[in-house]
């Protein structure tokens, strides 16, 4: 019997199978690659989906997944969740390994990305609509309860050879970047030079009160941008909220001002105070924590006082040896955050 994984029925299954193959005869693509990068399409679109419900206010969620579905987005943004984005970045991720040529039958190459994008996006089309459908029907917590049991964030993060993705700075996408843990030979500025604009939206008043060094409201561990930027890379975080969420934790946690009262101010706002994008809440707030403790356990003490933006020209592993943030450190954190949060991108594409 056919597998039905990921799709959600046999029908499904039967119909999408068919239809890749068909592609895979016509175009003379390899068949197995083709369906390993649908059902990654298809997964991503699956957890976007997820993730787009997960951050949503309350009574909110059904607007965003038809603001998504309508494909409604601002002009001239392009949101790394985005069809045409996602379509697009499936078909370069197929020609990293298996890149489309003229074939014998006549059919150029841009032929075969033009049809093979089609079908992906059909296919993605078909699954937004079912994630729309759910939750209408069961609600925001019946719909997060149900997509969790279909998504695979771990498998988002595997080359078509079945390799563990370790980090993506290449990306044009901010919601794609990450830099992980690994390639640590490498200079800083390398990694700021491909670090993508996160959003394109003003800091609201209350984010600059509260995290604006020079602010005097500011609290403890409070850092300028540039430094921000530079401790996500030392961190190997990306641009998602549970990875914010764990730089500014580690900033508060590694200040000698910090106090408990300090982090209770702090979830609050991220929490309740925050507007969208900056508003972190849910599972994910506990992520700000674990950052709190990482900051507590290493790290010369008031890491967001020192120039690390002047650091450029240094390898992240001597940044990181003069720094005092241990790798191994950051890895024990991050099994424990995965641990807890386990269907978000941010803990699939963590360390395993």
């Amino acid at each position: 019997m056919l597998s039905t994984r990921p799709w959600r029925s046999e029908s499904h299954a039967v119909f999408w199978t068919d239809q890749l193959n068909q592609l895979s005869a016509t175009a003379n693509l390899d068949p197995h690659a083709v369906l390993l990068s649908a059902h990654w399409c298809l997964l991503w679109d699956r957890q976007i989906c997820f993730e787009l419900v997960g951050d949503s206010q309350d009574h909110l969620e059904v607007t965003a997944l038809r603001t998504r579905s309508l494909n409604a987005e601002t002009p001239g943004k392009t949101p790394f969740w985005e069809h045409s984005t996602l379509v697009a970045q499936t078909l370069e991720r197929f020609e990293s390994l298996h890149p489309i040529a003229e074939n014998p039958r006549n059919q150029t190459g841009n032929q075969t990305r033009k049809a093979f994008g089609h079908l992906l996006l059909e296919i993605i089309k078909q699954e937004t609509q079912a994630c729309l459908a759910d939750s209408r029907l069961l609600g925001r917590d019946g719909f997060l309860s149900q997509a969790a049991q279909l998504a695979d964030p771990d498998s988002l993060f595997l080359t078509l050879a079945g390799e563990k993705v370790d980090s993506n700075i290449q990306t044009r996408y901010w919601g794609h970047w990450f830099p992980g843990l690994s390639h640590s030979d490498r200079k800083i500025c390398d990694w700021l030079a491909a670090l993508p604009g996160a959003m394109d939206a003003d800091i609201p008043e209350v984010v600059r009160r509260l995290e604006n060094p020079s602010s005097p409201t500011a609290l403890p561990g409070a850092v300028t941008l540039g430094r921000h930027d530079v401790l996500h890379i030392l961190l190997g975080r990306g641009l998602l909220d549970q990875d914010e969420a764990f730089v500014i934790g580690f900033t508060m946690g590694n200040a000698s001002k910090y106090r408990d009262d300090d982090g209770i101010l702090m979830r609050q706002a991220l929490a309740h105070w925050y507007p969208e994008p900056f508003r972190i809440s849910g599972p994910k707030l506990q992520v700000f924590d674990l950052g709190v403790q990482a900051g507590k356990s290493m790290g010369i003490p008031d890491i967001a006082l020192i120039p690390i933006e002047n650091l450029g020209g240094r390898s992240l592993a001597d940044a990181r040896q003069e720094l005092q943030i241990s790798t191994d450190l950051l890895r024990s954190f991050y099994q424990q955050e995965k641990h807890s949060i386990r269907n978000s991108l941010e803990s699939g594409r963590l360390p395993g």
